[in-house]
Formats: C-alpha cells, sequence, structure tokens
C-alpha cells in the first residue's frame, strides 16, 4: 500500500509470522483430499504404470526383432555381394566366348580339330 502523504510504500504481512505463533506446527496443514480425488489419483497412477509396463514391453520385443533383421540383412548383403562378383565372372566368360580365337583353344583343349589335322597327345 502507498501511503498517501509521503512517497514511500509499506507492505503488510497477509499472514501473521511463525514468531508469533509458536504453538503451531512448522508444517502447514493441507484439507483432506475427498474420497473421489483420491480414487480418480489412484485410477491415474495405475493407468500410468501399466502404460509404462506395456512401453517398457514394446521396446524390449521390437528391439530384440529390430535386432535379428539387421542380422539378416546383414548376410543377405554379403550374399549379393558374392553373387554379383560370380555374375561378374560369367559376364567376362560369356564375353570370351564370342571371341572366336578362344573358341578355338577351347575345341582343341575339348579334342576337337580342324579336318585333316592330327592331334598329338604329350604325357608330361
Amino acid at each position: 500500500m502507498m501511503d498517501k502523504r509521503s512517497n514511500v510504500v509499506s507492505f503488510r504481512a497477509t499472514r501473521p509470522s511463525e514468531m508469533m505463533q509458536p504453538e503451531k506446527a512448522s508444517k502447514p496443514q493441507r484439507s483432506p483430499l475427498l474420497p473421489g480425488v483420491r480414487r480418480r489419483r489412484r485410477l491415474w497412477l495405475f493407468l500410468m504404470l501399466a502404460f509404462f509396463v506395456w512401453f517398457g514391453n514394446e521396446l524390449y520385443s521390437q528391439s530384440g526383432q529390430i535386432e535379428g533383421q539387421e542380422a539378416a540383412l546383414a548376410a543377405k548383403k554379403a550374399e549379393v555381394i558374392t553373387l554379383k562378383e560370380k555374375q561378374k565372372q560369367l559376364k567376362d566368360e560369356i564375353r570370351q566366348l564370342h571371341d572366336k580365337d578362344y573358341l578355338e583353344e577351347l575345341a582343341r583343349k575339348m579334342g576337337y580339330s580342324k579336318p585333316g589335322e592330327e592331334v598329338f597327345d604329350i604325357p608330361n
């Protein structure tokens, strides 16, 4: 409040200090809760606990599933790499089969010869 006679502002305490009333406990007393309020709080607590238990369970089970799928993915990636290498080798072999000189050499290794040509097999 401001005093109209001067420019001095003074504040008044809204409640009496504890020193003036030593018989009161230092802890302020609460008003007792209504039974409906307690019931709603317990229900809210139960629902929140159930939610957190469900959430933890889902987190645990899904992390296990993800770990298994990541391992399967790594195995498939390794398989893809080996199949790509084999595909490259097969493409190289197909490219060689289009070469006439290579085909003649391959035919000679298999025992074929040109007409009128004699093949001598020399043992090592």
